[in-house]
């Protein structure tokens, strides 16, 4: 299985980066104030323009955590167990063959950080691409500054970028890795979609080595070195992500450290000639000798026109800049009426009250259903002859069923007087006979509303009624002669069709 290191607390992390900035606060103004006493604005200057760029913060992180540096590299790669290497920056050829050798060492236990600032291909380890990258995007550029990036592409698994949201680059190149037999490599942090040149797209920035050897160690790539220098530990989460390095790094029992920068063996950041000028005290001036023979009851001298003037500034100035009568005021804070307390509270909540019915009332309004249309008033008279108009209508429609009826049952001869009366023809008489009582008298009313000179005032439930026995009596006329007509085999005349 793949090792990695313990996950490590953010807020272990947040604090040592607090006391990595602290020591920073400390030496900078320290080392500037010593600047300017030896050589003025100019060596300031360039004091901090040097402190920079250069990595002693980084190398402490390493050697607080018990790391002695080592007597040499060779020293380093023979005992990679307890060793540690970080090489930083450019190197020469004779550090480039070393470099060859790294990945037997990591395999063999050792933690390596490789960081390099110039075109190099190191077998079975990576390619690194100085060419720096670009981007025109806002939201990549860090502080306006196109060669200084914003990278938020970051493995959020993975326990050095594990919490963090974005690290900052400057001047950055790309990684190529090359796979190897007993070490594979999990991207850390890829170049963004936004940069240029396009063959850097996507490109990783770190990666940290995966080995399945039980003792293998770890190694880890980046693709810009400035990521380590005091200057850019200051921006993102670059801190964190060198308090974390620092910690893999330094994983078992790690005693020897070799930092090689630029080709160069460091000593201890102790011995760093910008640590070393902070560390020299300032000198004192000397105390002024006190008089031999003080001098008994002397009158003190009298002030000049010049120093009394400036006393006078001096006081008028004062006077003006404490603002005696604010903090008078303030000290005496004027007591709250508690009637005016209650008067504004009730006033508020007889504001709230109106503006609550205000609203009522407009949705109320809204909702308000249109007023009725005028109607004209009808007489009693008119009504009535409304009725009686109705009535008779529903008489003369019912004595027209009737009729029609009454017709039909005739077989269908012209509509007369006699038509009306058949009671008396013979095509009737079998139905007359399948009949009952009450269907006699139906019919027999139905006749005599059919032979009727006048047509009688009826209401709308008896035409209803009227038009119901018509039905049920047509019916059955209908299936007494279907069922003659089959028995004799002769047609019938053709029954008439209600309307």
């Amino acid at each position: 299985m793949p090792t990695r290191s313990p996950i490590i607390h953010r807020a272990g992390s947040v604090a040592i980066a607090r006391l990595l900035m602290s020591l920073l606060f400390a030496i900078i103004p320290t080392s500037n104030a010593f600047a300017q006493k030896i050589d003025g604005e100019t060596a300031g200057a360039a004091l901090n323009s040097e402190w920079h760029f250069r990595h002693e913060l980084f190398q402490m992180l390493l050697e607080e955590r018990g790391l002695k540096v080592a007597e040499s590299l060779d020293a380093a790669l023979a005992s990679p167990q307890d060793s540690v290497i970080v090489m930083i920056g450019r190197q020469g050829r004779a550090n480039a063959a070393y470099a060859e050798n790294l990945s037997t060492f990591a395999e063999r236990g050792g933690t390596v950080l490789l960081a390099l600032d110039s075109t190099a291909s190191i077998g079975g380890i990576a390619s690194f691409t100085s060419t720096s990258i670009t981007s025109e995007d806002s939201a990549t550029q860090y502080q306006g500054y196109p060669d200084c990036l914003r990278v938020a592409n970051l493995e959020r698994s993975h326990p050095l970028t594990m919490g963090l949201s974005e690290i900052i680059v400057n001047r950055s190149g790309w990684l190529v890795l090359h796979p190897s037999q007993g070490m594979s490599w999990e991207v850390l942090a890829t170049v963004p979609e936004t940069c240029s040149p396009r063959r850097c797209r996507g490109q990783p920035l770190v990666a940290a080595s995966l080995s399945g050897l039980p003792d293998a160690g770890t190694m880890i790539v980046a693709a810009d070195p400035s990521l380590f220098t005091n200057n850019m530990l200051w921006h993102g989460d670059n801190a964190l992500f060198a308090i974390r390095v620092s910690e893999l790094l330094c994983r078992g029992e790690k005693r020897h450290l070799a930092f090689i920068v630029d080709g160069l063996p460091l000593r201890s950041y102790r011995t760093s000639p910008l640590l070393q000028r902070t560390a020299k005290p300032e000198p004192q001036p000397p105390k002024p000798t006190p008089l031999s023979v003080p001098i008994q009851n002397a009158p003190p001298p009298k002030p000049t026109l010049e120093s009394a003037l400036r006393l006078a500034n001096s006081v008028i100035q004062n006077v003006e800049e404490s603002n005696i009568l604010n903090e008078a005021l303030i000290n005496q804070p004027r007591p709250l009426n508690r009637r005016l307390y209650t008067w504004i509270v009730l006033v508020g909540l007889v504001a709230i009250m109106a503006a609550w019915l205000t609203l009522r009332l407009e949705h109320t309004a809204a909702v308000r259903p249109p007023s009725p249309s005028a109607r004209t008033m009808k007489t009693a008279l008119a009504l009535l002859n409304v009725n009686e108009d109705q009535a008779r209508q529903y008489g003369e429609a019912a004595q027209m069923l009737a009729r029609d009826f009454c017709q039909e049952l005739s077989a269908g001869g012209p509509p007369s007087s006699d038509s009306w009366h058949c009671l008396d023809n013979p095509a009737i008489q079998p139905s007359l006979e399948r009949m009952s009582a009450s269907q006699r008298r139906e019919l027999t009313g139905l006749i005599e509303l059919a032979a009727s000179t006048d047509a009688p005032h009826i209401s709308s439930r008896r035409l209803q009624q009227i038009g119901f026995v018509i039905h049920s009596l047509r019916g059955l006329h209908r299936d007494i002669l279907l069922n003659a007509t089959q028995t004799a085999g002769r047609p019938t005349a053709p029954c008439k069709e209600e309307p």
